[in-house]
């Protein structure tokens, strides 16, 4: 019960929490999740061989996504697999002489935990699509019914209406997992590695083949489930969404611009593909964050940022400021940024910074395209980040300042007084060591640093938290003009480095 308390307050915001319960939502949730993992260990949930223990160890995998970083929900899911394994979830009930109830409610599980598995491998860095482990044996995908046709004592095993049931959204990702494990199958007959899904062409035929995999699986989502959705209804407006954001996502992957040598010297007619894919992309993620009849399932939009499409745009509005649509590109910019406030206030995570620097140097490329004629009014958001900019600086030179006053009179700390100046400079580049020169007066001289101009609260950002690279990137000026092909590399790391679930 506790588990399912802390996933139904998670659904909810800050003011529904408040209204509903009067009470703020983190103190709540971090509450429940504590009663939670109580429970559990009092269960001793890593023994168990009970399914009400193991929903309620997924249910809180589930609940605390955004709690735990993603290592440790990859590991804790990790956990839960086993645990299935050693239950034999692994295993279709059938070939076990297992009710139809309890059969229907193990495959459920397991294809959510394999599911969820993959999905959190993905967010430390491994392959997208790595060996989903069918075999013959294997247990059978879920039935796609409703849950109200479920019961325990049921005569048979349930049949598939064709029909749109709550089980639709769950079976359309179901779906895409057979197809990932069908294309992985393909892969180990060639003798390739499961990593070379983005980088699997060598020829025009290797390209075509998966061009053609992928409509075919876009006509199968299609015909079993997309033309039968009600865009009215919020689950089924949901599942189209996240079905052809899945599908416009693969087609990313296989036409990813990691590929090419630069931006400008890709082929034209790839360069444009790719471009309307990730246009796309951020259309189908505003939706699946603003729509108002979607409003009950914000907690799972929240999770479905297309990173590597949002990156690419910015990289082409930088490279080539009057590309068709670049006033909708900009739009859906905007609105990216608006649905996620984070990207403005959390400066911890590489990316966050990352972004806002590559969004203000695309920015300036686009604001100067008509012959150094400022063509634009400068939207709110580049308004914003132009001043946390500046806000940032000023808390540098802050630092500095007190940095050099707190070391100058040593001559003995002429390393510290060597480190301050650099800082003031920018000639110390790398975040970390940054704060380590500026911050060696301790703790209690952080403190003053960290207040100078109010609380934490009121200014979150440290100075163990500043990329000097990727501040001073975004000034204007005529040398800084100038495009630099991205690093895909680098910006893996990024998100790496994020944690971002």
């Amino acid at each position: 019960m506790f588990a399912i308390y802390s996933a139904a307050v998670m659904s909810l915001s800050d003011v529904e929490c408040e209204e509903r319960l009067h009470e703020p939502r983190k103190s709540l949730r971090s509450r429940l999740m504590t009663a939670t993992k109580t429970a559990l260990s009092r269960a001793n949930f890593m023994s168990t061989a009970s399914l009400v223990v193991l929903q309620a160890l997924v249910i809180h995998i589930i609940s605390a996504r955004d709690m735990y970083e993603p290592r440790a929900l990859w590991t804790l899911t990790g956990v839960a697999v086993r645990v299935a394994n050693g239950m034999g979830l692994d295993r279709d009930g059938t070939l076990l002489g297992l009710p139809p109830f309890e059969t229907e409610l193990r495959r459920r599980m397991w294809w959510f935990l394999k599911a969820q598995d993959l999905h959190n491998a993905e967010l430390c860095g491994l392959p997208k699509f790595r060996d989903v482990g069918l075999s013959s044996d294997s247990t059978r995908r879920p039935t796609n019914i409703n849950d109200i046709e479920l019961y325990p004592g049921m005569p048979i095993s349930p049949v598939e209406s064709g029909n749109l049931t709550d089980m639709t959204f769950l079976a359309i990702r179901y779906d895409l997992l057979w197809f990932a494990a069908a294309r992985l199958a393909k892969f180990r007959h060639l003798g390739k590695s499961l990593s070379q899904w983005d980088q699997d062409f060598a020829s025009e035929g290797d390209k075509a083949e998966t061009g053609q995999s992928v409509k075919e699986i876009e006509e199968h989502l299609e015909k079993k489930y997309l033309r039968r959705c009600d865009p009215s209804q919020p689950l089924q407006l949901m599942s189209m969404l996240m079905a052809r954001t899945a599908i416009d996502t693969i087609r990313f992957m296989t036409h990813h611009p990691r590929r090419w040598t630069s931006i400008n010297q890709a082929p034209p007619f790839e360069r444009q593909w790719v471009w309307e894919v990730s246009i796309r992309l951020l259309e189908q993620c505003d939706m699946l964050q603003s729509n108002p009849s979607l409003k009950k399932f914000a907690w799972h939009a929240a999770f479905t940022m297309q990173w590597p499409a949002f990156i690419h745009v910015l990289d082409s509005l930088q490279a080539n400021p009057s590309t068709p649509d670049a006033e909708k590109a900009w739009r859906l910019i905007a609105n990216t940024f608006e649905n996620n406030m984070s990207m403005f206030s959390d400066s911890r995570k590489p990316i966050h910074r990352a972004v806002r620097s590559l969004c203000l140097k695309a920015y300036d490329a686009h604001r100067l395209q008509r012959n150094g004629v400022y063509a634009l009014q400068t939207p709110a958001f580049i308004l914003k980040l132009r001043q946390q900019q500046e806000m940032v600086k000023i808390k540098i030179q802050a630092c500095c300042r007190k940095a050099e006053d707190a070391f100058q009179w040593d001559p003995i700390s002429s390393e510290a007084t060597t480190a301050a100046t650099g800082l003031k400079h920018g000639t110390i580049s790398n975040q970390e060591d940054a704060a380590e020169h500026v911050d060696t007066g301790g703790q209690n001289q952080r403190f003053e640093h960290a207040n100078e101009y109010g609380s934490e609260a009121e200014y979150p950002y440290g100075i163990e938290d500043i990329d000097l690279d990727s501040l001073l990137a975004g000034d204007v000026s005529p040398d800084n003009r100038a495009y630099q092909t991205i690093n895909w590399e680098q910006w893996d790391l990024f998100l790496a480095d994020s944690k971002i679930n």
